[in-house]
């Protein structure tokens, strides 16, 4: 699961996963994601959410984990 898609899910093949890695602050949701926790990318910003998990809850991880976007 190197896209953090299972091989079945639709978009698991999806030409966008790469360009969202590389994107600061992504979060990628999924109801094909089977982990428990967030998975955050290399980048250290984008976070793919497990399946159950809805913009709310990333919202509230992200404050809790400080890794919000702070404007300038």
């Amino acid at each position: 699961m190197t896209n953090h898609h299972d091989p079945d899910c639709p978009h698991f093949s999806d030409p966008d996963v790469e360009a969202i890695q590389q994107t600061d602050f992504a979060d990628i949701f999924c109801a094909c994601h089977r982990y428990e926790q967030p998975h955050i990318f290399p980048n250290g910003t984008a976070i793919a959410w497990p399946k159950d998990w809805n913009a709310e809850m990333a919202r509230d991880w992200r404050e809790k984990n400080d890794l919000i976007k702070t404007s300038l």
